[in-house]
């Protein structure tokens, strides 16, 4: 990481403590009231949430005492941009068809699937201090990605459970996809995806520094 620009909104703190709290309490009421509990924690929608709510909590309580955000941090505020992306767009043009939700999942499902992600993204238009990221980086922010693919993909083979139907290679869709090929299309797929999206990040946080260090100077003049 490079140059920096800082913006030190009062508002801060505080739509970190709600994406935070929304996003944990979110994920556990989900949880508890599924039909089948064990197959939510599954999800990378759950898990995702899960460390989008961690880490805003943290954040959080890291602005509030004046601490200094730590590069980790920071490497998992960027990652939620990037995930929550995937989970918006994949769950609302390939998931949003295959079930229906009743009860408090009906509102948890529109929390994890479209208020945390669009608040995780104005979190980092409006007010997230942005920096000159190395290209490197896109692979860091895969790591995640590239392990619940292999993981689910790997569990499937033993016990024939997978969590979407784009990891199974059995039966046809809307249950599987078919084949081993297509389901290496489908990661593949995605895969490059997350490395447009982090390539996307990392460019747009070289504008937002090449436009405020732009303004910076005409406003020294």
């Amino acid at each position: 990481m490079g140059n920096v620009i800082k913006r030190p909104f009062r508002l801060k703190p505080g739509f970190h403590l709600l994406i935070g709290l929304t996003g944990f309490i979110s994920v556990i009421l989900h949880v508890a009231y599924s039909p089948d509990p064990l197959v939510s924690l599954t999800k990378f929608t759950f898990q995702s949430n899960l460390m989008v709510a961690i880490t805003f909590l943290c954040s959080s309580f890291a602005i509030s005492y004046r601490k200094n955000q730590s590069p980790f941090l920071d490497f998992f505020k960027n990652a939620s941009v990037i995930y929550m992306f995937v989970c918006i767009f994949t769950y609302h043009f390939l998931l949003a068809s295959g079930g229906e939700y009743t009860g408090i999942r009906t509102i948890t499902n529109v929390m994890l699937h479209y208020f945390i992600p669009i608040a995780v993204f104005i979190n980092w238009l409006l007010l997230e201090t942005k920096k000159r990221y190395s290209y490197k980086y896109i692979f860091y922010w895969m790591i995640y990605p590239v392990i619940y693919c292999v993981i689910s993909s790997l569990r499937g083979l033993m016990d024939g459970f997978y969590p979407y139907f784009f990891l199974n290679p059995n039966g046809e869709i809307p249950a599987g996809v078919g084949s081993y090929s297509n389901v290496a299309g489908f990661i593949a797929a995605f895969l490059f995806v997350y490395i447009i999206l982090g390539f996307l990040l990392i460019v747009s946080n070289r504008i937002f520094l090449y436009i405020g260090h732009k303004d910076g100077a005409i406003s020294s003049r």
